[in-house]
């Protein structure tokens, strides 16, 4: 017990010395713990807490709950004898009358967490509470239709596993388990477009498309959940589950550059077999035991995933800066139910194996859990809105440093997929700040020196470099001592470190650029049209210089 508790406390150890950290430099404290993803932290470490405080009044052996087994002898008998259209049909039926009670409800607890975070995704304009239930419905519905076509397929092309690593990706895994699945989870989706005028933006797409996997997760999840456990439950909340709703999101992708972008048809069968394959691996990573290659092309994907939402986000036709995505409550609702869903799967394996088992499997997934929970949270609850804006997802390939040591040359490659595919909100449109002129800005300090402006609009600037579109048009309350060749209202202001917050950070560098008076910054994209003028300082509205009332 001793060894365990002092596990549990390295772990929040560290991420406390990181949000301690975070706190000592705020500059509005009082505000610190409004931030979802800190004020989670607070009440997931509690949550951690109590639950394994509950070790002591749980049961010391595992407790006979077979009870809430059902079985159906007569179902099991015809299913044995069954053969065609009746023996699909009774396999389905098997599904409810082999049910586990507290598989169905772990399978529901999971739906509705997933759920709750898919209804916050449309906040632009919300789908009908009738036509989410009608895609979850046909979602899982439609699941019963994949063993006929599992079937099919296999027999067709004389599908088993093997002893061969290509085979049992492209074959196996791909064609046999990815392309049918896929393709399952499409039909909801294409029948809500089809008939329906409710798919009318984006983000439609991948919602239907997330909430038919949710319906397909469900039942595959009552057919795991025969047999339940705490650490299963957990396992398919933080992976299977979200990894239904990431390869169907990236099918229904290609749909949505060729209806929202004009890209050519193709990209719609491209898409389709690019999501296929991303099934495909999930499963055949666990199916080899490659548990290092699993979690990072997890994170890659559920990455992909986010800027996929985030794209789909930026080009609704409802888009407007003033509505705000509530990342703060979804963060720590978000945060709170998995954590408590963890709390559950603890006790849950405690009445099954006894609470010392029980204990040692939490203590062996709270590190890989907690930090799924923490990239849920962090990275894909944060969008970067921008009007009209396609980010890519980007796999750039790295040369290995001279100095890097064999066995971690591989880490730049990583790394660069990593950092490069982090979305960090530069969501500053509509906010007034005060700017003043550094010291070291020798050239500023002859056109400006202090005064406030309120940000208006965001824009993209493109050069030799490439597209860099955190360049935001500030509209200044001082206008700037400049000739008539400048526009002395308006002035151009990028961020150099997206980390930094108007809220909690003071003293905010920003790269400046002037706008000649005959340039329209929401209309001329180049780069070398704008004048480079150093550094300036920002702080939030609320900032009090020195000697200011």
């Amino acid at each position: 017990m001793v060894a365990v508790i002092t596990y549990v406390f390295w772990i929040f150890f560290f991420l406390a010395s990181f949000v301690g950290m975070k706190y000592s430099r705020s500059r509005n404290k009082k505000l610190f713990f409004q931030n979802g993803a800190y004020k989670a932290f607070v009440v997931s470490t509690l949550i951690m807490i109590v639950g394994v405080l509950l070790y002591f009044i749980l049961p010391a052996t595992a407790v006979d709950l077979s009870s809430f087994k059902l079985h159906s002898d007569e179902i099991s008998i015809a299913l044995s004898k069954a053969s065609g259209f009746s023996r699909y049909w009774l396999k389905s039926l098997s599904i409810f009358t082999e049910l586990n009670i507290l598989g169905l409800i772990s399978a529901i607890l999971v739906t509705g967490i997933w759920w709750f975070y898919l209804r916050n995704l449309d906040f632009y304009n919300r789908e009908k509470l009738e036509f989410s239930i009608l895609g979850f419905v046909l979602g899982a519905f439609i699941t019963f239709f994949t063993f006929p076509l599992s079937d099919f397929v296999t027999s067709t092309f004389s599908i088993e596993y093997s002893t061969n690593t290509f085979y049992n990706l492209f074959v196996y895994s791909f064609l046999g388990i990815g392309l049918v699945e896929e393709l399952i989870k499409l039909i909801p989706v294409l029948i809500i477009l089809k008939f329906t005028k409710e798919i009318d933006e984006p983000i439609d797409l991948i919602y239907y498309a997330s909430i038919s996997a949710l319906g397909f997760a469900f039942i595959e999840n009552l057919l795991y959940f025969r047999d339940i456990s705490g650490s299963l439950v957990i396992g398919r909340a933080l992976t299977s589950s979200v990894g239904h709703m990431i390869d169907s999101s990236i099918v229904v992708y290609g749909i949505i550059l060729y209806k929202f972008r004009k890209e050519g048809f193709s990209i719609i069968p491209y898409y389709f077999l690019l999501g296929a394959f991303a099934h495909a691996l999930y499963d055949y990573f666990l199916f080899e035991d490659l548990i290092f290659f699993f979690f990072a092309s997890f994170a890659f994907f559920i990455q992909a995933w986010a800027i996929m939402i985030n794209n789909a986000i930026n080009n609704s036709k409802y888009f407007d800066y003033s509505v705000h995505y509530r990342h703060d409550l979804v963060r720590f609702r978000l945060a709170l139910l998995l954590s408590l869903l963890m709390i559950t799967s603890f006790v849950l394996n405690a009445f099954l194996v006894g609470r010392e088992e029980a204990l040692f499997a939490f203590m062996g997934s709270l590190l890989w859990c907690s930090l799924l929970i923490v990239f849920y949270v962090s990275y894909a609850s944060s969008f970067d809105l921008f009007k009209g804006f396609w980010r890519p997802i980007k796999i750039s390939f790295r040369s290995p440093s001279n100095q890097s040591l064999p066995g971690t040359r591989g880490l730049s490659t990583l790394t660069a997929i990593f950092t490069e595919n982090t979305i960090i909100p530069q969501n500053h449109v509509g906010k007034k700040i005060k700017l003043h002129c550094p010291r070291f800005n020798k050239y500023l300090q002859d056109i400006f020196h202090i005064g406030e402006g309120k940000i208006k609009e965001r824009i993209k600037l493109v050069s030799d470099r490439g597209v860099d579109p955190d360049w935001f048009v500030v509209k200044l309350d001082t206008p700037l001592s400049v000739t008539d060749d400048y526009n002395n209202s308006a002035i151009l202001i990028k961020v150099q470190s997206k980390y930094l917050s108007l809220v909690h950070d003071k003293h905010i560098r920003c790269f400046l650029k002037l706008i000649p008076t005959e340039v329209n910054p929401l209309q001329e994209e180049r780069s070398s049209e704008y004048i480079s003028y150093g550094a300036i300082m920002i702080n939030g509205h609320d900032y009090q210089y020195k000697g200011q009332n």
